[in-house]
């Protein structure tokens, strides 16, 4: 170990020069080369004295006795600076502009864990305070798992950045979510979608655009006519990785109706920056306003929710009841499964299933059908008869000849037997 408290040395306009201040030249355990550590005092004894708290403090921590310093310094800082410090690294990183464990619900999911678990410092944060926070709930098993998942993020940040230890939530489980989707969205059928556009003023374009594009909520925010090309040969619109949930650019090609209405709202005077929608994208409780002033159900009858999102569940329908390929649904929605496409956002309450069963070719005539059916019925039970009553004599008896009822047609048969036939009586 090498420690010496010395003024450091420089040279400045070709004369050399010392610092005003003490320095610690110091090297500790492997360290390849010595490091310079700054007392900031110009006492020697001073200096001297702090130099020596700072081996100290340092040879406590290599041998395990005394916490890291940027440890113990955040153990004293509160989360909601820690939240602020990951949230800045965040968007520095590009990584702040979806929803779910980077996007803008995250900040605000956490907000309200510290609130009502009691967390204020980071050794206040424990796995039993969450479970006991969850059990109390009545949100969806998968908001649930979002919860943990972005308070994971954030303290694995935490963890990576040398800020704590260990993430104190990493052993707890999520919540199984299979069978327990708390919403399920439709599609909005032709007519419902035509009155949603005519009767929201200058949002109808907005819903329009998410109808026959199937861009997301934020996708459509930030969506600058740079990104739409409606004079190319196909006409389309570029998905940033910045903005598309799985970070991918992809390219959507716009059906002819909707290159006709942005090319109309598209201002005389732009610039390639501007944004499509300057006003912003209306929100869900937006929308089920403009929805229920023309007489369309928020929920319908079958629980099932029209929100925004629904307008993409919109466009895979839509592709889908007109005989799209699957494949070019799957591409026109961007899903990387095609089961998400064809089972999960199309609403097979509006695909023409009997339309296309109506017109199978028949096997036969019906009434020829029908006479067949009768005449067998017919024919069997005047075998059962002949059987139950020809067991003790071996003879073969004609059952018309005995009672002409049972040779008719199962329906005249029950009349006749009804009105005209007495069976037998035997006396004891």
């Amino acid at each position: 170990m090498i420690q010496k408290v010395e003024k450091r040395r420089f040279r400045k306009n070709g004369k050399v020069q010392t610092t005003r201040c003490y320095y610690l030249r110091y090297r500790l355990g492997d360290m390849p080369v010595d490091r310079w550590k700054s007392l900031g005092v110009t006492d020697l004894q001073v200096a001297t004295k702090k130099a020596l708290e700072f081996i100290q403090e340092r040879e406590r921590e290599a041998a395990g006795i005394l916490e890291p310093k940027l440890i113990r310094d955040s153990a004293q800082t509160s989360l909601v600076e820690h939240l602020n410090d990951y949230q800045a690294d965040l968007i520095v990183r590009g990584r702040a502009g979806r929803d779910g464990r980077g996007g803008r619900h995250l900040k605000t999911r956490i907000l309200l864990l510290i609130k009502e678990c009691g967390w204020k410092l980071p050794a206040s944060i424990n796995a039993n305070s969450f479970i006991g926070w969850r059990s109390r709930q009545t949100l969806s098993a998968r908001t649930l798992n979002h919860y943990l998942e972005g308070t994971n993020s954030f303290l694995n940040w935490m963890e990576r950045t040398g800020r704590i230890k260990f993430n104190p939530l990493k052993t707890v489980a999520k919540v199984d979510a299979r069978g327990k989707q708390k919403r399920v969205r439709r599609a909005f059928t032709d007519d419902e979608l035509h009155k949603l556009i005519q009767g929201s003023g200058p949002r109808g374009l907005i819903y329009f655009t998410a109808a026959r594009t199937g861009l997301r909520r934020d996708e459509l925010n930030r969506l600058t006519w740079r990104e739409v090309n409606l004079e190319a040969a196909v006409p389309h619109v570029v998905v940033r990785e910045n903005s598309a949930k799985n970070k991918t650019e992809e390219s959507v090609c716009l059906v002819p109706e909707i290159v006709e209405a942005l090319k109309a709202h598209r201002p005389a005077h732009w610039s390639p920056s501007d944004l499509v929608f300057p006003h912003g994208i209306p929100r869900a409780r937006r929308l089920q306003k403009d929805a229920e002033a023309i007489g369309i159900a928020y929920r319908d009858g079958l629980g099932r929710y029209a929100d925004f999102h629904a307008l993409r569940y919109t466009w895979a329908t839509f592709l889908q009841r007109n005989g799209i390929a699957q494949r070019f649904a799957m591409k026109l929605m961007r899903h990387s499964d095609i089961k998400l496409t064809s089972k999960v956002y199309t609403d097979e309450t509006q695909l023409p299933i009997y339309d296309s069963i109506k017109h199978l070719p028949r096997l036969s005539d019906y009434t020829q059908i029908r006479a067949q059916i009768s005449g067998a019925e017919g024919q069997n039970v005047a075998q059962a008869v002949a059987i139950g009553r020809g067991t003790n004599t071996h003879k073969t008896i004609d059952i018309a000849s005995v009672c002409p009822a049972l040779s008719l047609p199962v329906a005249e048969m029950t009349m006749v037997g009804a009105e005209g036939f007495e069976p037998p009586t035997h006396s004891v």
